[in-house]
């Protein structure tokens, strides 16, 4: 005998429209709020659904993508957000990476940023991958 119960909220729409929040930047819980379905039920789809589970990865990770590359366009105009980036993948960056997830606060090195800050024009022109020669 057939199991009987609801249907199944999950269509190609729902689906679209959830992978459409999480490019946005949304989190899963507020794209399935967006979706109509409960946060637990996208949880249980991505679960049972390997290939669902790794759209909804790469989803996130386009948006992720984004926001570095508008943070390193934005080195040029700011060496802070260098500092904020490499303090955020690089915990070694951090003087003491400890405190600054307790506090909140920016512990990079004050001499580095002083350092970055009167960074020659020329290194904040360069493309991240260009090689610049320092005389």
């Amino acid at each position: 005998m057939a199991k009987m119960g609801r249907p199944t909220k999950r269509n190609d729409e729902t689906d679209a429209d959830i992978l459409d929040c999480l490019r946005l930047g949304m989190s899963r819980h507020s794209a399935a709020k967006y979706a109509k379905i409960d946060h637990e039920t996208l949880s249980r789809w991505v679960k049972r659904d390997t290939t669902f589970a790794r759209e909804c990865d790469r989803a996130g990770a386009e948006f992720e993508r984004g926001l570095v590359e508008a943070a390193r366009d934005g080195v040029a105009k700011s060496p802070k957000i260098a500092i904020d980036m490499l303090e955020r993948r690089c915990p070694s960056w951090n003087r003491d990476n400890q405190s600054q997830l307790a506090s909140g606060r920016n512990t990079i090195a004050p001499a580095l940023v002083i350092a970055l800050m009167h960074a020659p024009e020329k290194l904040a022109n360069a493309k991240p991958t260009q090689v610049i020669e320092l005389q």
